[in-house]
């Protein structure tokens, strides 16, 4: 049978010796396709062709060994080799999943990873986190900061479908779901910094996720303390398949960890599909459909927090009343039409449209007491502790009225084509974005001696709240209205060339450059961004890659970056702008006859126009004005390899360090002089960070495996709501300000799993049709939080009755664990 006219391959190819080298002559190869199979010649080669796009598995077969099954993951064109060592005992080799090399300085990540790093919220962001580079000090939390920059600094698309984030979003229990289902996924990949012009107008980081499309049937089910999926794909003679995937998350169980006790109530579920019809050999059509709802409904009831020094203990009560309640909804299509007359042209039209609600509605007040407090060793007091003085009572009311909906619909067309030594590639697109933003908030405390909120419009002029007409600003104590619609196009695209130069077998020059331009009607701005890449393979006997990576990234402003604190939007914003250069190397290796790789990438961006922003948990509350310039500058290293057989495992260490120069921002002192602050620490500033991911199994016993998740990181800065940044300063013993640090992030999570049923094993043991239909089979059991640290996430600041500013940490997980059962068929 011949394969499909268009039907894209790639090449796997390599020799098959015993343990003695000697060639093994007549081995079967062949592939669940039926028309992919092929023998081993005299001298034990083979080259087979394998579906690109997909995973496949190559069934390895002879008379004289037992089968081997090994899972291919290629792209087309890509030629993979893999050298098969078989010794004459018959023991069946471990399986173990090859993924196509591409000299392109991107990192591809294995999706099924995912399902094996014990993390309370799971999906691909789990992985990104522990990629040098990228960071996140909250595990509730989908978001993740990428060389000094913000959450909304990074792209994420699904089928070249751009993703956004939702608006509201305060805190990390609020998130629900990431977007990006894994079970639907068959490739991931991931660049922090000095990304090809193709991909779109952010700062930090691109996230290129890739859906399957499924050749047979099979689907898999999950289900956990924390919720539950499942997946059905399939595919009807090769015309038509289908992939539908559904998830629910309650993770009302961990959040009862947490300090502040009340009734948790999240709902968070979704629906996605992906179908791909092939009406004609040359024309594919794709629809990508997404549903999610999410509902965060909590009543708090109370909340007891320690904090301070040894020296110094302090203690916060506070019993709550009230309620919130938060609802997002979002809706995503996307219509995909591929066109490909010949095997070296390639057309697509995207047509899609993503539609956001959501609505942020609490009224809580909280009745507080702020004491001071020492260690009772008597046993006595049932909390270990004895109040010495009470510092502070007081009550505060916060309220919220916010609702945002926003349509962003665009036309996305595409070509590439490909020559003798290059690949041509190009896009244009037009895109369409209605944002209907009321914003409705107040707060109030009452305490002795005061009621705020209290504004300062001037230095030393106080405005009480009673003159609602003179209140300019909001931000912990005071009052902000606003009703924002917006409704602009954006005209972007790109034009790129890739050129591969070989010198000769065992040298290679790639070269990729282009331009981005971008234009809004916003503000009328036009941007054109030049990229480079470049990779050097050298004619050395070690494996060893270089890559030279620089460009100009703009970022225009999206919504959030254009509304300042009180609300406004700010119609002479400014694109942000950043020039980056990043040196990278790669070197491939091995130990024990496996496979190990060291990278190393050291970076620098100078950014100016830069929209200064805080940070309150995960919500993001920009200056909405291009007020500062800045730089991050660093190296990220990672080593990684089979330590044990089989199984994948690493260690990586980012040093980093960013800053910016808020434009502007001086301040005389009490003597009347003039105090520049100059470079201060950005709210990412991330000093260093270490992750370890470790596998292992039982020798005597594979089946039984652990994973172990362990991260170690600097502080990051942090200051009161509603001051100046570069006031939050305090002098140390050297006379060096710096500014406020949270305490270091360290955790550990660690999960056990049983594979009492996975297809490298067992699959080929049984006759029975059920049996032979699982291809894994799996029971998981994690702990988070194994040492059970106090992490921080955020601080609450409450006054005491010299109206003095204390910051109370809110605090994260605590030690939990979660069980997980998973089948896949």
């Amino acid at each position: 049978m011949l394969p499909l006219y268009g039907q894209q391959f790639g090449t796997l190819s390599g020799t098959i010796v015993d343990d003695k080298n000697n060639p093994v002559e007549n081995f079967f190869i062949s592939t669940n396709e039926k028309e992919t199979n092929t023998l081993s010649t005299h001298n034990g080669y083979y080259e087979l062709k394998i579906p690109a796009g997909k995973d496949v598995e190559v069934f390895f077969q002879h008379i004289s060994y037992k089968d081997t099954i090994i899972t291919v993951h290629l792209r087309n064109n890509e030629k993979v080799k893999m050298n098969l060592v078989l010794p004459l005992s018959g023991e069946q080799l471990p399986t173990f999943d090859v993924k196509a090399k591409f000299d392109d300085g991107y990192v591809r990540i294995d999706p099924d990873l995912s399902f094996k790093i014990p993390t309370p919220s799971g999906g691909v962001e789990s992985l990104i986190k522990m990629m040098p580079g990228a960071f996140s000090s909250n595990e509730l939390s989908n978001q993740y900061n990428v060389r000094g920059g913000n959450y909304d600094e990074n792209l994420v698309y699904v089928n070249d479908i751009e993703i956004y984030r939702p608006f509201l979003v305060r805190s990390g229990q609020q998130e629900g779901l990431s977007f990006v289902n894994m079970d639907l996924t068959s490739g991931v990949k991931f660049s922090s910094g000095g990304f090809e012009p193709k991909y779109g107008d952010k700062m930090s980081s691109v996230l290129d996720v890739d859906y399957k499309k499924p050749n047979h049937f099979g689907g898999s089910v999950s289900a956990s303390l924390l919720g539950a999926t499942a997946h059905v794909e399939g595919n009807v003679k090769n015309v038509f398949s289908y992939l539908v995937g559904i998830r629910y998350k309650s993770n009302a169980y961990i959040l009862n960890s947490l300090e502040t006790k009340g009734d948790y109530k999240p709902r968070f579920f979704d629906a996605q599909m992906l179908f791909v019809w092939n009406p004609l050999k040359k024309l594919e059509i794709s629809l990508l459909g997404n549903f999610a709802k999410n509902q965060y409904l909590f009543t708090p009831s109370e909340r007891k927090t320690k904090f301070g020094s040894f020296s110094d203990i302090k203690s916060l009560t506070v019993y709550f009343d009230g309620q919130e309640v938060d609802q997002y909804e979002n809706y995503l299509g996307g219509l995909t039409f591929t066109y490909k007359p010949n095997l070296s042209n390639n057309y697509k039209l995207i047509i899609s449209s993503y539609y956001a609600k959501e609505s942020e509605t609490y009224d809580i007040q909280g009745q507080y007491w702020l004491s001071d407090i020492e260690p009772d060793l008597s046993g006595e007091s049932e909390d270990m502790a004895n109040v010495v003085s009470v510092r502070g009572v007081g009550t505060y009311l916060n309220h919220a009225r916010n609702y945002i909906s926003a349509v962003v619909s665009a036309a996305d067309l595409r070509g590439e084509h490909r020559l003798p030594r290059n690949v041509l590639s190009w896009g244009i697109k037009a895109q369409n974005e209605i944002i209907n933003d009321q914003i409705k908030e107040w707060a109030l405390v009452d305490s002795s001696g005061y009621t705020l909120p209290n504004i300062y419009t001037t230095p030393g002029e106080e405005v009480p709240m009673n003159d609602p007409s003179r209140i300019l600003y909001f931000g912990e104590n005071g009052y902000l209205n606003a009703n924002n619609d917006l409704n602009t196009f954006r005209f972007t695209g790109f034009i790129q060339d890739t050129w591969r130069i070989d010198g000769d077998s065992a040298t290679r020059f790639i070269l990729n450059g282009g331009l981005r331009f971008n234009y809004w009607t916003f503000n009328n701005e036009l941007l054109v961004s030049p990229r480079v890449n470049l990779l050097f393979k050298p004619r050395w006997k070690q494996n060893w890659i270089f890559f030279l990576k620089t460009g100009l990234y703009y970022q225009p402003p999206f919504y959030r970056e254009m509304r300042n604190a009180k609300g406004e939007l700010n119609s002479d914003i400014k694109a942000q702008r950043s020039y980056q250069v990043v040196l990278a190397s790669e070197y491939n290796f091995l130990i024990w006859r496996r496979p190990f790789k060291l990278t190393g990438e050291a970076y620098y961006k100078y950014m100016d126009r830069l929209i200064s922003y805080t940070v309150d948990n995960v919500k993001i509350i920009y200056s909405g004005k291009n007020d500062a310039v800045g730089y991050a500058t660093g190296i990220d290293m990672k080593l990684s390899g089979e330590f044990i057989p089989g199984l994948e495992s690493w260690i990586s260490l980012s040093l980093m360090k960013t800053q910016e120069d808020i434009l502007d921002d001086y301040y005389y002192d009490d003597d009347g002089n003039k105090i520049e602050p100059g470079y201060i620490p950005r709210p990412s500033d991330q000093s260093f960070t270490i992750n370890l991911f470790f596998q292992d199994n039982i020798p005597s016993y594979p089946p039984l495996r652990v994973h172990l998740n362990f991260v170690f990181a600097s502080g990051l800065p942090y200051g009161a709501p509603g001051a100046e940044r570069y006031k939050i300063v305090y002098t140390d013993e050297n006379g060096d300000k710096q500014v406020t640090r949270m305490p270091w992030y360290r955790r550990v999570d660690i999960g056990f799993s049983y594979m009492f049923l996975e297809q490298s094993r067992d699959r080929m043991k049984h006759k029975t049709k059920f049996f032979r239909a699982i291809k894994n089979a799996g029971l998981y059991f994690e702990v988070f939080n194994l040492l059970g640290i106090n992490n921080v996430s955020s601080y609450m600041w409450v006054s005491d009755t010299d109206n003095n500013l204390f910051p109370v940490p809110n605090y994260l997980t605590q030690r939990l664990i979660n069980l997980k059962l998973a089948v896949e068929f």
